[in-house]
């Protein structure tokens, strides 16, 4: 199968993402995520040798961006970022999804001066593999993949305040937080642990609500 690179950010695309609540009826209710995830997508990445470099992502926005922003990361809090900054490496693609012409593009990204090195050839093989389990089965539209964040990732709990997401370590989660998965990892210590991420759902604030990555399974 030959190998597909991914294309450049695209803001239009970015506000194609659906809402929590249509990615948890189109996804997790719906398609019944949650088993796709356990009986296919986890054997799939790890057979294709791809769980330490991509995870699965339920495709969502955290909110509207202006047309020349991006979502960014920095150490733990998710912020728009507007142009790029003399003197500063480029933002990193984190989340990637399909567009309406079958191009895969990054929709969110982090920032850290040490980069990320190309992805391999592999892995530009494993994307064209991947877009047609999604065609066959119907989920372009509501899954793409994730960065993997390492073999050490512990998790962290994000919670949104206006148009920043906040990243909190994981002895200060709220005790009492109802999660949505939106995305999750297959290697095998993260799999394990039940490390993936969550969207908390009774948050009344924003209607994005909340991520979370949980370390329990």
């Amino acid at each position: 199968m030959a190998a597909v690179a991914p294309a450049p950010y695209s803001h239009a695309h970015f506000q194609s993402l659906p809402t929590l609540e249509e990615a948890k009826s189109k996804f997790l209710q719906g398609a019944k995520g949650e088993d796709l995830v356990a009986s296919f997508f986890r054997d799939f990445f790890v057979k294709e040798g791809m769980d330490r470099t991509f995870g699965l992502s339920m495709l969502h926005r955290h909110f509207d961006l202006g047309s020349s922003e991006k979502l960014v990361d920095y150490q733990g809090t998710s912020t728009p970022w507007n142009g790029v900054i003399a003197g500063m490496q480029n933002p990193q693609p984190t989340l990637w999804s399909f567009d309406d012409d079958g191009l895969l593009r990054p929709t969110e990204f982090r920032y850290a001066e040490k980069q990320d090195a190309p992805l391999p050839q592999k892995a530009l093989i494993f994307i064209a593999k991947f877009r047609a389990e999604l065609d066959k089965r119907d989920l372009t539209k509501l899954v793409g993949l994730a960065r993997y964040p390492g073999d050490e990732f512990q998790g962290s709990c994000e919670f949104s305040m206006g148009r920043s997401n906040i990243n909190l370590k994981p002895e200060d989660y709220p005790a009492d937080l109802k999660h949505i998965p939106t995305i999750w990892f297959f290697s095998e210590g993260l799999w394990k642990r039940g490390c993936r991420c969550t969207c908390n759902a009774s948050s009344d604030d924003h209607p994005h609500g909340q991520h979370v990555i949980t370390t329990s399974a």
